[in-house]
């Protein structure tokens, strides 16, 4: 029987192993084009992904020590260090050659040619640097049980409110809109101040840290002794002479031969004088500086102990020759002091508004008519101050109606007599007549001045007190900071992980 049907059974199996063949070869067809549609598709998720602000401000880019920071977030410090380092260079002459082409990409743009390292790499590199340090600090703040004063939680709120308000003013429909205008367009409020609480964390408690270091007079007088050729104010006068187009030689010849001749301060004044083709002022060739400013060949001469006034050299330089005349060191061992001002101020009068501009006769009739006002108006306020009894109520009634001053209450505080700036301390340097007035050795605190200035007018002066030694407050502020940048390389920031996310952030 089985003969009988293996003819049927042959053709059955050929068609059936056909039909077999064709499934198959039909199955990988569907398979190759399920690929492709999920390859099209993970392309297009990628591509949506990349571009969504929602998923740029949800998933981490990169993680140190245990804190996750967005594509959005980490944007954030990378534009705040680019736009720090451009800011600083920027100040320096020449400085167009170590600063990228804003109209390209910063990952398109080499920065060191050796390497390879872009642009983008290299502030990336700080951006991180800068995270980390921050994570740091704000782990160990948590540490430590650190929570922002009501003050502080206060100032948050306020950047919130003066970003709604700039927002407002700017004609942009929300707070979230001016932030994507300023830092990308994955930004928002809730971000925005997620990173401001952040920062601020880190930062009050580093600044916590840096105020809880404790110094002894001995130790804050012992820095100072130790440091006092960088700390020490140092008067001068200075005359340079150009080199232009003459001789190098030729000139130092000549200003040699210009400081023979001066015996006095008043010989280098009328030996500066002649120097000047227009107008000149005795004070332009005046300088007072601390010596840790001083120029390297001008400092070290000044520095010497021996240093008496009077003293005279000449010093030679690429770009010229200088006459140094050494009035005197300070060593900073004073008080710094306060004050109130009624400002009266000339009405400005500008001769580029005349056809003649400053000889034109009608450009001085109106001078003098603004300068008699001025007078006026000062001996206005003066008696009407007087009849007051001269306090410091009487001048704080008086300032609405008679101050052009706009600082509130016209207070001054932490005046000084050379200008002193760090990261953390900042003092004031007023005009040289109001002081003169102010450091006065029999000056007492309710002392009243009407005091004139050139540049300014009348300022009617009221002697608030005194501060701390100068000297002190320059020496602990320097140790503060020493101690303080201990600390922070003691810091043990954890080392950066960038995730497969990182794609999400644009360079």
């Amino acid at each position: 029987m089985s003969g009988m049907f293996e003819p049927k059974t042959d053709k059955a199996s050929r068609k059936l192993a056909q039909t077999q063949k064709d499934l198959k070869e039909k199955k990988k067809k569907r398979i190759k084009i399920t690929i492709v549609i999920i390859v099209l598709v993970i392309v297009s998720v990628v591509a949506i992904t990349i571009n969504s602000s929602f998923i740029r401000r949800a998933i981490p880019v990169v993680t140190i020590d245990g804190r996750g920071f967005t594509a959005a977030e980490f944007e954030y410090f990378f534009n705040a260090e680019y736009v720090e380092y451009t800011e600083f260079m920027s100040q320096f002459q020449g400085a167009e050659g170590f600063l990228p082409d804003p109209s390209r990409t910063l990952s398109s743009q080499v920065f060191d040619p050796e390497t390879g390292e872009t642009w983008a790499d290299y502030i990336t590199s700080m951006a991180l640097a800068s995270m980390a340090e921050l994570v740091s600090m704000y782990n160990e703040a948590k540490a430590t049980g650190f929570t922002l004063s009501e003050e502080q939680v206060a100032e948050i709120e306020e950047e919130m409110e003066m970003v709604a308000l700039q927002a407002a003013m700017g004609g942009f429909p929300s707070s979230d809109m001016l932030l994507q205008r300023m830092f990308g367009n994955s930004m928002n409020e809730r971000t925005y101040r997620n990173i401001m609480e952040f920062v601020a964390v880190a930062r009050h408690y580093s600044e916590n840290v840096r105020e809880s270091f404790v110094f002894s007079s001995d130790s804050i007088a012992a820095y100072y002794a130790e440091n006092r050729d960088e700390l020490d104010a140092f008067n001068y006068r200075l005359l340079f002479v150009d080199t232009l187009m003459n001789d190098p030689a030729d000139t130092y010849a000549s200003v040699i031969e210009i400081a023979n001749g001066i015996s006095s301060e008043e010989d280098f004044i009328e030996a500066a004088r002649a120097q000047e083709y227009d107008s000149f002022d005795p004070d332009s060739t005046l300088y007072r500086m601390q010596g840790g400013w001083l120029d390297e060949d001008i400092g070290e001469w000044l520095r010497a102990d021996a240093r008496a006034y009077g003293d005279i050299t000449v010093i030679q330089t690429e770009y010229g020759s200088s006459i140094v005349f050494f009035l005197s060191r300070d060593d900073n061992n004073y008080r710094t002091v306060g004050m109130r001002q009624i400002l009266i101020s000339r009405e400005n009068v500008d001769p580029a508004d005349f056809p003649e501009g400053e000889y034109d006769p009608e450009y001085h009739a109106l001078l003098e008519q603004a300068e008699t006002i001025l007078h006026e108006r000062a001996e206005f306020a003066n008696a009407m101050f007087e009849a007051m009894g001269s306090t410091e109520n009487a001048m704080l009634d008086l300032m609405e109606e008679h101050s052009d001053d706009t600082t509130p209450g016209g207070y001054y505080s932490f005046i000084t007599k050379i200008p002193y700036q760090s990261a953390h301390l900042q003092t004031l340097r007023i005009v040289p007549e109001i002081e003169d007035w102010l450091f006065a050795e029999d000056r007492s605190i309710g002392d009243t001045e009407l005091i004139y200035t050139a540049a300014y007018g009348f300022h009617l002066v009221y002697f608030t007190g005194w501060g701390e030694l100068f000297f002190e407050i320059i020496a602990e502020d320097r140790m503060r900071t020493r101690d303080h940048s201990e600390w922070i390389n003691n810091l043990t920031p954890g080392e950066p992980v960038k995730h497969a996310a990182f794609i999400l952030v644009h360079l």
